[in-house]
């Protein structure tokens, strides 16, 4: 797989990409503008029947590698890491498979690498490592003794007619929030299915498929619940040791690359900036938008003391806390600027042009949008 992913890109024609500004520059005259998950999140609303239309599924390497082309400057990704300790791009705190009336959950920690890549493209029909077919002989993904237990649990009380050898068994499910396994027919649970398919992609492959003038934005996802404040010690050094020793093979491999590492989680972002000083370490917060039991996610004051005080190269916080904020948030964006920082923003509101040359004006300098094309070329009208 990664020799045909490396041809491919080898063909593309990366010198006529449109170029924005790069990622954390500050004399550039232009805001940073960065892929969400490439070329946006697959989402939906809790009331829609159906998912938003997605041309390309999630973190892959189709979406990387579109929304470089459709003029994102640095792509925003998120890395777990198998239980067999490879560095993956995955966004959700658990896998969800099967049937919407048997589903089963696992966090990407209790999955090997061999499972974690039969996940897609699992809707296609097609087999793991297989070009084709039926995929009849594959093993129930996370039939493994590795299943986590709440994942037994569910299972063992869902009617026994839901079995591995049933064709649905393999659908890649996903439902609006993912922080917590999914129950049977849970209303918001949906077949995952999007006109653009591919794997989901270790860390090694994006280094190998993207460009290196593109910089990366590596999410260290953590799957930690809301309800606590603390990541245990262990689960963080199993997350931070793996990624860097992947990052650290990548730019040996392919050359050099800006890369910025970001997380929701403090400890994550120390353990870090100790073992790569250099390195531009961004601390993610919601600001305020949603429930967390660490204030540092849940108030910008908080988010940017913290990360002044550990040094790091600044915060990305959701846009959505930016426009709640009074003044639409000039005085936070000032704030955290004075101190050294410098401001990204992550949000679906990051899809108006018009909201995004208001960032810029406010001084945030970088901002994770979904819909890259459409921003792409209202701000490339804009500059004339």
């Amino acid at each position: 797989m990664a020799t045909s992913q490396s041809a491919a890109t080898a063909s593309r024609d990366w010198a006529g990409v449109k170029k924005f500004a790069g990622l954390l520059d500050p004399a550039a005259d232009v805001v940073a503008l960065g892929g969400h998950r490439g070329m946006g999140a697959n989402v939906w609303h809790p009331t829609s029947s159906t998912p938003i239309p997605a041309p390309y599924r999630e973190n892959t390497l189709k979406s990387f590698q579109r929304a470089v082309e459709c003029g994102a400057s640095f792509l925003e990704f998120d890395v777990q890491v198998t239980r067999d300790g490879v560095p993956v791009i995955w966004h959700d705190n658990y896998v969800v498979y099967g049937d919407e009336g048997c589903p089963t959950s696992s966090l990407v920690a209790e999955l090997t690498l061999e499972e974690f890549r039969q996940l897609a493209p699992i809707n296609a029909g097609l087999a793991p490592g297989a070009a084709g077919g039926d995929g009849a002989d594959t093993p129930l993904l996370g039939s493994s003794p590795t299943a986590s237990t709440a994942s037994l649990a569910s299972l063992a009380s869902l009617d026994t007619a839901c079995t591995a050898s049933s064709a649905s068994s393999r659908r890649l499910l996903r439902k609006h929030r993912n922080r917590e396994p999914a129950v049977a027919h849970e209303p918001t649970l949906r077949a995952w299915a999007c006109e653009q398919e591919d794997q989901f992609p270790m860390l090694a492959e994006v280094f190998a498929s993207i460009p290196p003038h593109v910089a990366f934005d590596i999410e260290i996802k953590m799957a930690t619940p809301d309800d606590l404040a603390v990541t245990a010690p262990a689960e963080v050094d199993r997350m931070v040791s793996a990624t860097l020793a992947a990052v650290d093979a990548g730019l040996a491999a392919h050359g050099p690359r800006l890369v910025m590492f970001s997380s929701f989680d403090p400890d994550v972002c120390l353990a870090v900036k100790r073992r790569r000083p250099q390195a531009p370490v961004m601390f993610l917060s919601g600001g305020g938008v949603y429930v967390h039991a660490d204030p540092r996610r849940t108030s910008i004051a908080a988010a940017v003391d913290f990360a002044a005080a550990a040094s790091l190269q600044g915060v990305i916080l959701d846009t959505l806390a930016l426009q709640a904020a009074e003044g639409g948030g000039a005085r936070w964006v000032e704030a955290a600027r004075e101190r050294g920082l410098r401001v990204m923003t992550y949000g679906l509101p990051n899809d108006d042009p018009e909201w995004v040359r208001r960032q810029w004006y406010l001084g945030v300098q970088g901002v994770i949008v979904d819909d890259v094309a459409g921003v792409a070329a209202a701000l490339s009208a804009a500059l004339g």
